[in-house]
């Protein structure tokens, strides 16, 4: 059974710089990761959040080569082993304990995304509300006809015949009702053509379009130049940052309001820890089981919300670093504030997008982050041993005899 290593998005960056240009260290974990992925032994899953930050190029062509280079990395290490996004994790991780499982840990087939499907999102819902669009705005286009002839033209348009599909193809031409939105834009517009007018069925655009998602590098070097496309998978794939950082804003801020009157000369010891418990009284697991399930817990009293978080291994760790940022934030600001620097430390919504990476630490072997959330997820004493520096890949034979 191969173990499972979570890269960092930093370890995809640094490792795919021009080989001639490594350093000896990331020369040797990168020949210890590329041999490790071709015996088998270990499997390095690629996440929708891996490839948002890597999509996020700016204008620069420096940065969108690196972007690219950084594709054909995770194409080459991950081989097609994408992860569902970190909110399906976590709904179905609550849909299993709600349905009365002590352990909610979901299996490798519940882990990752299916065949059909691009990081767990299902195309197949992309195409009836988008054929449904196309239809409609062809009769936007016929409407200054007089009703006679707009219902002739549409008697013409029977896709069961080929001189209906020919003429509804040229109606689509004409009125420009052909989707170019995300993801059709990622596809010519004869191929959306063809399959809108039933030259195609639903099944062969499935899979094309599945084809084209599921390719990181062609993916990458097809939208850096399409700045709509880039937002929007960086959207699609990077949510929740901003309602995670607005919910902890809110609930914060009474504290932060308190805090904001101390006296700096005083002894801060007490305060920090008044502060500290507080905010382990602000009930996060509810806020945050809440926000990711499918209805609402408002009837589950706080004992039952405790036991379905401690049921669930990626709401568990998240709740746990929700947690721990919070408790950091309310500690920098006390440092801050005992220096003379009046103000509130800012919340960045960026860091909740970053905090999405934690839904998989429960579910690798070792699991690689940035060092300030390393140090928050060192508190959760269930991760114990997976979270690891980037020395330890240097090493995955010594992990693989473990």
């Amino acid at each position: 059974m191969p173990i499972i290593v979570y890269l960092d998005s930093s370890d995809f960056s640094d490792l795919s710089h021009d080989e001639t240009s490594l350093s000896d260290a990331n020369q040797a974990i990168l020949k210890e990761l590329r041999l490790r992925m071709l015996d088998g032994s270990v499997e390095f899953p690629l996440s929708g959040v891996h490839l948002s930050e890597a999509v996020h190029a700016s204008d620069n062509p420096d940065h969108k080569q690196a972007a690219v280079r950084r594709a054909t990395l995770m194409q080459e290490l991950c081989a097609g082993n994408h992860l569902r996004l970190p909110p399906e994790i976590m709904r179905l991780e609550i849909a299993k304990a709600m349905d009365g499982a002590q352990d909610a840990r979901l299996s490798k087939a519940e882990l990752f995304s299916g065949n059909s499907e691009w990081f767990g999102l299902s195309l197949a819902k992309t195409f009836k509300p988008s054929r449904e669009g196309a239809m409609a705005r062809i009769d936007q286009h016929l409407t200054h006809l007089p009703r006679r002839e707009r219902r002739k033209i549409k008697s013409e348009l029977k896709p069961s015949t080929s001189r209906g599909r020919a003429r509804l193809r040229e109606l689509l031409r004409s009125s420009h009702a052909t989707p170019q939105e995300f993801p059709f834009s990622l596809l010519t517009n004869e191929f959306v053509l063809d399959w809108l007018v039933g030259d195609r069925s639903d099944n062969e655009f499935r899979d094309k379009l599945t084809q084209v998602l599921n390719n990181p590098k062609g993916l990458i070097e097809s939208v850096l130049d399409l700045t709509n496309e880039r937002q929007t998978i960086y959207s699609l794939l990077r949510d929740r940052g901003e309602n995670n950082c607005t919910t902890m804003q809110r609930a914060l801020q009474p504290l932060l309001n308190v805090l904001s009157e101390l006296d700096p000369a005083e002894d801060f010891s007490v305060a920090s820890r008044a502060f500290r418990n507080a905010t382990k009284q602000l009930r996060f697991g509810r806020i945050i089981v809440s926000e990711f399930a499918d209805y609402s817990v408002d009837h589950l009293d706080d004992k039952s919300i405790d036991r379905l978080v401690a049921a669930c291994p990626a709401i568990s760790t998240f709740v746990n670093l929700y947690t721990a940022y919070a408790l950091s934030l309310i500690d920098s600001t006390l440092q801050r504030w005992r220096s003379g620097k009046n103000s509130i430390k800012e919340i960045l919504p960026s860091d909740f997008g970053d905090m999405m990476h934690s839904a998989y630490a429960p579910y690798s072997d070792i699991f690689r982050c940035d060092a300030h959330f390393a140090s928050l997820l060192s508190h959760n004493r269930a991760l114990k041993g997976r979270v690891a520096g980037r020395s330890r890949l240097r090493a995955l034979s010594n992990s693989l005899a473990a």
